[in-house]
């Protein structure tokens, strides 16, 4: 089997379902997986999954998506050998319901067109299930015990060896496969975690000064969140009192020597 679909067999295994791989139809062509649901000896739910994952997918750059839409169900799906196929598979089991769920795993969906693509496959009655996910929760649920799966201890050794170094997970970040908007989602996500931004309280004062200055803040604003977000009724006077001592606001607000106006000689005596 291809990695992905060694992932997504694993992942199904986790989640209780049997699997069947590697059927083919008599023309030998891979009709994909099938995943049963049992209660007892009795099958309740029957899966056939179709794996279609790729760095840039393909769906996303068609001018008629209903039609590709269409053209993968049938090759994947409705086609007589594979259908023939799966019912000589299933025959030797006991299944409460004879229906067979049509499932198909994608890779990279552009965001622009991921509701449009999965709303087609929906209307046909085929559920889209996106690979990342898959991926993302496999990766999270992996212990440090050895795993014989080739695939899965890859997996293993990059989340406990290679993601765990925050230096080479940052680099990683910082390379050109990333996108800036890919990389802006990322510190927002990462900063909507409290026990991630309690972790600032750690950041020296030069990084600190490093992120305002990159942040684009107006004056009017950087005030506005220091008033509402940061300081709080003591320590708004401790802030003023501390800002005032520093030399170039002194300098700022220094008062100016105002020019004395001329009397007469007359009143002066």
């Amino acid at each position: 089997m291809t990695a992905e679909k060694e992932i997504v067999n694993y992942w199904y295994n986790k989640k209780g379902l049997f699997t069947i791989n590697n059927i083919k139809t008599n023309s030998n062509r891979d009709i994909g997986i099938l995943a049963l649901k049992f209660d007892k000896n009795i099958v309740n739910e029957v899966y056939h999954i179709q794996v279609s994952c790729s760095i840039t997918n393909n769906i996303s750059e068609t001018t008629n998506l209903d039609k590709s839409v269409s053209k993968i169900i049938d090759e994947k799906f409705d086609d007589k050998a594979i259908s023939e196929t799966i019912s000589s598979q299933i025959k030797q089991f006991l299944i409460q319901k004879p229906r067979v769920k049509k499932i198909i795993i994608i890779g990279a969906m552009p965001r622009s067109r991921k509701s449009d693509i999965i709303k087609k496959f929906n209307e046909k009655e085929v559920e889209v299930i996106e690979f990342e996910n898959i991926l993302y929760e496999v990766i999270e649920r992996l212990d440090t015990q050895y795993y014989r799966n080739d695939i899965i201890r890859t997996l293993q050794l990059t989340k406990f060896l290679l993601l765990s170094e925050p230096a080479k997970l940052a680099k990683i970040l910082a390379n050109d496969s990333f996108t800036s908007s890919s990389r802006k989602e990322f510190l927002s996500n990462i900063l909507s975690n409290d026990d991630i931004v309690k972790e600032f309280r750690k950041t020296n004062i030069e990084r600190l000064s490093a992120i305002l200055r990159s942040s684009g803040l107006k004056a009017s604003e950087l005030a506005e969140m220091l008033e509402h977000n940061v300081l709080n009724k003591k320590t708004r006077k401790m802030f003023l009192t501390s800002l005032m001592e520093q030399e170039s606001m002194r300098k700022l607000i220094k008062p100016k020597k105002t020019r004395k106006l001329e009397t007469t000689l007359g009143k002066f005596f």
